[in-house]
């Protein structure tokens, strides 16, 4: 039942992992030519920009928050592992990993509610380009709200695992974590 309802969020979760890549991909590339764009200009004609310092940044945190649910899915994010690193193939770590999802569950709810409170208050305009700010407040809920999938996705994955726990399956893998 639990690896089922993982592997339908996964049909789910996959296509937005491509895209939300593909766009984070394409954002680095324009945020890339506007840095290039505001090197010639500001260095070899001496006029720099205004623009380019805001929509770069701008684009920094579209690429940031796209890229979250892709890390976290992957577990690719900043970790210091070495206590776990022991753990691995015990039922402890499983348990560690369905307390770690829970929490991560938490925190983007929290930072959902906060995120969504601070998206109310962008109706002023960017400094230097004709966009008001709640399109990039807007950003942090929506792909935070998608990482919840993710989340839930991998709690399953871990539930399913520590109830369906098999010593003999992990074995090598707690042999490799000690060496």
């Amino acid at each position: 039942m639990l690896k089922a309802m993982e592997n339908a969020l996964n049909t789910i979760n996959a296509p937005i992992a491509r895209w939300t890549a593909n766009l984070a991909g394409f954002f680095l590339l324009v945020m890339t030519v506007i840095v290039l764009v505001q090197v010639a200009f500001r260095y070899i004609l001496n006029t720099p920009l205004g623009w380019t310092d805001e929509s770069s940044r701008f684009l920094m945190i579209y690429m940031t928050y796209l890229c979250l649910p892709i890390i976290y899915l992957d577990e690719r994010n900043i970790a210091m592992t070495f206590v776990t690193d022991k753990l691995k193939g015990t039922r402890i770590f499983e348990l560690l990993a369905v307390f770690g999802h829970i929490a991560s569950l938490i925190l983007f709810g929290i930072w959902i509610y906060f995120g969504y409170a601070f998206f109310k208050t962008g109706s002023v305009m960017a400094d230097s380009l004709p966009i008001p700010m709640f399109v990039v407040y807007a950003i942090p809920p929506v792909m935070l709200a998608i990482s919840c999938l993710f989340a839930l996705q991998k709690l399953l994955g871990a539930l399913h695992n520590l109830i369906h726990f098999d010593p003999a399956e992990h074995r090598g893998s707690a042999v490799e974590a000690a060496e």
